[in-house]
């Protein structure tokens, strides 16, 4: 048995500084990319590969491999399906080109804001603008050619930024983007990152309403207004179901293999920012161990044990109480 999904760090680097990433305010690996010929040998050993998702803690767009490695997975006879998030800050017009070349299936960019002022305060750069005018190049590369990946935006939901979605909206029309996504911040105590930001679980009415504006918009100008995990924002926020054990919900290391840039194998890609010890959070190291050794290896198996068990992992506990799986 192999997973079916791989989260493929290309790069751990990043042009930006957000508030709500651990990479931020915390050196969890050294700074490196993910060479092509590594790339190769590693989604090589997974012929059964359903989905590539190629991000993690970093930029993709700062490899410059990115498109090679996405052609890379589409030249399969039964190619997975690839996507990756990006703050789009990096997409020049070669880039873009060559993506569309590559056949990647999906590109989410990463916005967290509609205005410029909350866009630097929570990424950490004065991009807003530089952003939009790639995307909207984007767009219309991809209708001039024909084909290409779906665009959306995305926008971390927290209680500072929640009244600009409806804007989100308006922007994504403008920019020729047909879809809006909302996620769930994961919090762990730094930077906009914290408990109080939080908003799943603790909707109040006036969010309530900022999110029924966004949707009520989304509708009328025929925008796709939808949230991770294949629900709606409404829902995604709304909180537990009182499950004293949330996290033994959770599927993804029966299917899933995160590997950070530098070779890493990790069990989500929550797990970074929620473990308080990394080094212990490692299952194995996948350039230098075979994908199927780690994946069956006694590290993972204890990992999957206690997941199941009444005390789960550090980095698992508050997943479903905390932040929704």
């Amino acid at each position: 048995m192999l997973p079916t999904e791989l989260y493929i760090e290309p790069t751990n680097r990043c042009n930006s500084s957000c508030q709500t990433c651990v990479r931020s305010f915390q050196t969890l690996e050294p700074a490196r990319d993910l060479a092509l010929d590594e790339f190769r040998a590693v989604v090589d050993q997974v012929p059964g590969l359903r989905r590539a998702v190629l991000h993690g803690v970093g930029e993709p767009l700062l490899n410059r491999d990115l498109p090679a490695m996405v052609a890379h997975l589409k030249l399969r006879a039964d190619p997975p399906q690839v996507l990756f998030n990006s703050n789009g800050l990096a997409l020049t017009a070669r880039l873009q080109t060559a993506l569309i070349d590559a056949g990647v299936d999906e590109f989410r960019v990463s916005t967290d804001a509609a205005g410029r002022k909350l866009y630097a305060r929570i990424r950490g750069v004065d991009g807003l603008e530089h952003m939009a005018a790639n995307v909207a190049s984007f767009s219309r590369r991809i209708q001039s050619a024909g084909r290409g990946p779906r665009l959306s935006l995305w926008l971390t939901a927290m209680r500072d930024n929640l009244s600009e979605l409806p804007e989100l909206v308006r922007l994504a029309v403008r920019l020729g983007v047909g879809e809006v996504y909302v996620q769930r911040l994961v919090f762990y105590g730094q930077g906009l990152a914290r408990r109080e930001q939080s908003l799943f679980g603790t909707l109040q009415d006036r969010e309530a309403a900022f999110l029924a504006q966004a949707e009520a918009l989304a509708g009328e100008l025929g925008i796709a207004f939808r949230a991770s995990g294949a629900t709606s924002p409404r829902a995604s926020l709304a909180g537990s179901d009182g499950d004293r054990r949330p996290w033994a919900l959770c599927r993804r290391p029966e299917s899933l293999m995160y590997i950070s840039a530098n070779g890493n194998v990790l069990p989500c890609c929550f797990s970074p920012f929620t473990a308080r010890d990394y080094a212990g959070l490692i299952l194995g190291n996948a350039l230098d161990t075979p994908l199927a050794e780690i994946w069956s290896g006694i590290a993972f198996q204890r990992f999957r044990e206690a997941l199941r068990s009444d005390r789960p992992p550090q980095a698992c506990e508050r997943c479903g109480v905390c932040w929704s799986l």
